[in-house]
């Protein structure tokens, strides 16, 4: 899967960093850390695989960090790295951000975003190499940066119970394209396990909107939009009331993109 620096790309990979944020939660009343690993696959066949450590403190201050890389049958049509870092704080309403960071090598080519949030507002944004805008360019506007979240806090959704997750819309920016996902309900709630983790799980269709950030016209964002079928399945780790991705399916151009958590083991 590349993570080419065109909108197009940069938003596939949004989305798909927003899968592999699976399974954050636990702002509970004592420290706690967690390990996780996932599997990206195309046709059934492995094409990268992403690693993440989550530390949530006493006072319900969250640290992400991560590593994303191309492996198996990707690996022979693209060599993409990359690291991540997400802090933020739990609130009433669910985690929010206060920085962002992702570097990432694609061939011979490294770039880096990060994002600076105030009270869930994006208050910097720096991209090297600076974003080339296209024709037909949807420039941002100051209110689309106002209550979002990262690809990695956006996808956790805070709700009193299972049954409410999939009534939500999640606004995310990557630090380039600003989404929304409006979820809806596809079912109810099944069993749902993998390595460190059982327990009942729900799963959500996921509408992709493009807000601005991104090149009008272009045939992956308008694909995503109007012809891409999206599910997002959702889960609790603890009594947090956060829910987080346990899996996703995402339609491309190419075929079903699947992000699966294949480990999350609570280490503290």
């Amino acid at each position: 899967m590349k993570a080419g620096g065109c909108s197009s790309k940069r938003a596939l990979v949004a989305v798909s960093l927003a899968a592999c944020a699976i399974m954050m939660a636990g702002a509970a009343n004592a420290a706690q850390a967690y390990k996780s690993e996932y599997r990206v696959s195309l046709y059934g066949l492995t094409i990268a695989k992403a690693n993440f450590s989550t530390n949530v403190s006493d006072s319900h201050a969250y640290e992400v960090s991560g590593e994303l890389m191309s492996s198996g049958l990707g690996s022979l049509f693209d060599d993409t790295s990359g690291t991540l870092d997400a802090k933020g704080q739990y609130g009433k309403a669910g985690p929010v951000p206060s920085s962002y960071a992702v570097k990432y090598k694609h061939g011979k080519r490294n770039k880096t975003t990060s994002i600076a949030f105030t009270d869930g507002n994006v208050t910097e944004t720096v991209n090297v190499p600076p974003i080339k805008k296209k024709e037909n360019w949807v420039e941002l506007k100051p209110d689309d940066l106002k209550s979002v979240a990262d690809p990695i806090s956006g996808v956790m959704v805070a709700a009193d119970n299972l049954d409410q997750v999939c009534s939500r819309t999640l606004q995310m920016y990557d630090g380039q394209t600003r989404i929304d996902l409006k979820l809806s309900p596809e079912g109810g709630s099944r069993p749902f396990a993998t390595n460190g983790f059982k327990g009942d799980a729900i799963t959500c269709t996921a509408k992709f909107i493009p807000i601005s950030g991104y090149q009008s016209g272009r045939k992956a964002i308008e694909y995503l939009k109007n012809s891409s079928k999206i599910s997002m399945t959702f889960a609790s780790l603890g009594k947090s009331g956060i829910y987080s991705p346990v899996q996703a399916k995402i339609g491309t151009q190419i075929g079903t993109v699947t992000v699966y958590a294949t480990r999350f083991e609570k280490t503290q």
